[in-house]
């Protein structure tokens, strides 16, 4: 199916310098949103924090500049980059649940379009889509 022929391109596009950035929704985690996201992209900055001083400071340098004062909004949900870009977020001041669904979603839209500027070119796949929750399909 679809799965296999992304695991057949996936070799020769990792040798021919694609970024490869892929997760799996899960029937079972329904009900917790973006887990697939969430794991891909902490999968990516982890291979990133294994790369070199280089290309953390580089990564670093990059999401800090493109997310200004709402990086703090990433480190939530993504561990592995509070790892990289270390304390030089700033916590947003607190806003109500609508306001901050919608600043997340516009932060995460702000370091995709980073990363797509750093390893172009970049391959994102989600697996399972019909499991996936709305956020994740919304963003």
């Amino acid at each position: 199916g679809k799965t296999s022929l992304v695991r057949a391109v996936m070799t020769p596009l990792l040798g021919d310098g694609f970024t490869f950035i892929s997760g799996k929704f899960d029937q079972l985690q329904h009900a917790q949103p973006l887990t697939a996201i969430i794991s891909a992209f902490d999968r990516y900055f982890d291979e990133v924090s294994g790369s070199g001083a280089e290309c953390i400071d580089v990564t670093k340098n990059a999401i800090l500049e493109d997310t200004g004062d709402c990086c703090g909004v990433l480190t939530d949900f993504f561990p592995s980059l509070g790892q990289i870009v270390g304390s030089h977020c700033v916590i947003p001041a607190q806003i109500g649940p609508k306001e901050a669904q919608h600043r997340f979603e516009y932060v995460f839209r702000l370091m995709v379009r980073t990363i797509a500027k750093l390893s172009k070119p970049v391959v994102f796949f989600l697996d399972d889509l019909q499991w996936a929750d709305e956020l994740s399909l919304r963003i």
